[in-house]
Parts: structure tokens; C-alpha cells; sequence
């Protein structure tokens, strides 16, 4: 695969490869911190970190792990607080802000604080990115291809496919009705914190707004398991638009009908040796790359 999306997409992310868990040594500019320790676990302070085991916190989102509170810390996104097991400071201060309160915890009180071992002795509170309206990429005159999730409820499915469209150049997400919120724990950790560059936006009533994107120019594909579809293959060459929207719909059903029938194009992907389907995340990943690799040829050539 190249990673030539210099026109059509952003490109990938530069991110380090999910298996090294070690952070970079550029410390902030600032005082030097004084992290506080925390033995008191009613301490509102620990408000955020609460019983995480069963729950989701009540404002913005829960970034676990190195790899994942690395990935914050380079992203744009705001972040409220740090907590880190007492012994592993040494290694998350040099990154932190200094702006950023950053407590520390036994590790056995940070157990029973969050209902399980966190991942690497770190967690982060971080501020959860806005959600535009529609009308804001609509209007947006860049070429581009972005991905609309419709009633997609696993976080797993979530997660691999907003790190598939990372991959991919693809910064632009749609959220459509009953799609669970990128912000979950599970989905950050899945996406390997890809979701920290994406940009979402509202797709709340999906069949009126495909009309409206489709008069401002916008090319929308429903994926459907439909033999009277469009083959992927011959997909790129039926779409006129440089500006294009995949949707995806729910594991079990797919794209509610009225849905599809108002996307500009719908479109299958064939299988063989009587495979009914992929999962979602496989299928879209595969669109995903035909449509990036459909449009860098276009711009190569013209």
C-alpha cells in the first residue's frame, strides 16, 4: 500500500507502531511539576476515574495506557487530568503540561478506584472533541472522502474502523443514529487512539441530509450485501464526484432501506466459495482503500 493521499486525503497518521510502549523524551516547557498524591478515595478529585469497570465517565472520556495517553498528550484535544500508579511518574511527567493536574495513586487504592488494574499505571481525563453540524463539511471545499457510521453499536467493529480510516487518510466521521460515541474507552483503546484525529460530525437524520449533500455535489455510497449493486471494482468509475461519503449500517441488519435509497450510489462488495458476508470492519476497510487508491490514481493522472 502507498501513502501517497496528498490531495484527496490527509495522510496517515505518524504514529508509533501499536507495539512499542515507550514515549518520546521532548519535555514541556514550564516549571517543573509537583504531581499530588491521593489516598483518600472519596477525594473529588477522583471523580472521573470512578468505577470505570461498569461505567462510562460522566464528562468527556477516558484515554488508558501509555500508547493511548501518549497519543493524547500529542493530539489537539484538551485534557483535564492525569492519574498515574505512585513509582511511574517519572515516565508520563516529561509530557505533561504543566498546566495539567496530575495526581498520583497507590496501585492496589487505583484498583479498587476504577474496579480493575488500568492498563500501563495510567489514565487520563480528557475533554471530548465537539461534534459539528453537518452543514461544516457540507460546505468545506476540499477534495475528500469521509466515513458516515450508521446504528453501529460494538465498540470493537467502532475502534477498528475509525484506525482503518486513519490508515487511510481518512479524517472526516459521520455519526448517524444509534452509532455508540467514538469517546468510549473501549473504542479509543481499539483505535489505538486513532480517534484523536478525527473530525465528527452530525448525521442525525441520514436519508435528508444525502439530499442535501447530493446538491451540493457530495457522492454518497450505501454498502449493501445486494447482487443488483454496484461491484466495488466499478464503483470508482461510476462516481462523478471528487467529494464522496461511505456509509456503513448496523452489524446485524446493514443500512435501514430508506437509508439507502438515498445515497447517489449503492454499492457491494462480491464475494466468493459462498461467504455470505464480512464483518464490517473488514468490508469497510476494504472500500475504504479501493476508493483512496481510486481517487490518488485520479490525481495522478490528471
Amino acid at each position: 500500500m502507498t501513502n501517497n493521499h496528498s490531495k484527496s486525503v490527509d495522510p496517515p497518521c505518524a504514529f508509533v507502531t501499536p507495539d512499542r510502549h515507550t514515549f518520546s523524551t521532548t519535555r514541556t516547557n514550564g516549571p517543573e511539576r509537583l504531581p499530588e498524591t491521593i489516598r483518600d478515595l472519596d477525594d473529588p478529585r477522583l471523580s472521573p476515574y470512578r468505577n470505570l469497570r461498569h461505567r462510562e465517565t460522566d464528562d468527556g472520556f477516558i484515554a488508558e495506557g501509555s500508547l493511548v495517553v501518549e497519543r493524547l498528550l500529542q493530539s489537539d484535544l484538551g485534557i483535564q487530568s492525569v492519574l498515574i500508579h505512585t513509582g511511574r511518574e517519572s515516565k508520563y511527567l516529561p509530557l505533561i503540561p504543566s498546566s495539567v493536574p496530575v495526581y498520583l495513586i497507590d496501585r492496589e487504592l487505583g484498583k479498587e478506584l476504577a474496579g480493575y488494574d488500568f492498563h500501563r499505571g495510567v489514565l487520563a481525563h480528557g475533554s471530548s472533541p465537539t461534534i459539528e453540524p453537518l452543514e461544516k463539511f457540507r460546505d468545506s471545499a476540499q477534495s475528500s472522502l469521509a466515513l458516515a457510521l450508521v446504528g453501529l453499536s460494538d465498540p470493537e467493529n467502532v475502534g477498528s474502523l475509525l484506525r482503518s480510516a486513519a490508515a487511510l487518510g481518512v479524517r472526516d466521521i459521520l455519526l448517524g443514529p444509534q452509532t455508540i460515541s467514538p469517546m468510549t474507552r473501549r473504542v479509543i483503546r481499539v483505535s489505538m487512539a486513532s480517534v484523536f484525529r478525527h473530525r465528527f460530525y452530525r448525521f442525525d437524520k441520514p436519508a435528508e441530509q444525502l439530499r442535501d449533500l447530493a446538491n451540493a455535489g457530495i457522492a454518497s455510497i450505501a454498502t449493501l450485501l445486494d447482487d443488483t449493486a454496484i461491484p466495488l471494482i466499478d464503483l470508482p468509475k461510476a462516481i462523478q464526484s471528487d467529494r464522496r461519503v461511505l456509509m456503513v449500517g448496523n452489524e446485524a441488519n446493514g443500512l435501514p432501506p430508506e437509508i439507502a435509497e438515498a445515497a447517489t450510489h449503492r454499492s457491494t462488495l462480491p464475494m466468493r466459495n459462498n461467504t455470505d458476508s464480512l464483518n464490517v470492519g473488514v468490508a469497510s476497510a476494504i472500500f475504504l482503500y479501493e476508493l483512496t487508491r481510486s481517487q490518488d490514481a485520479d490525481h495522478a493522472n490528471g
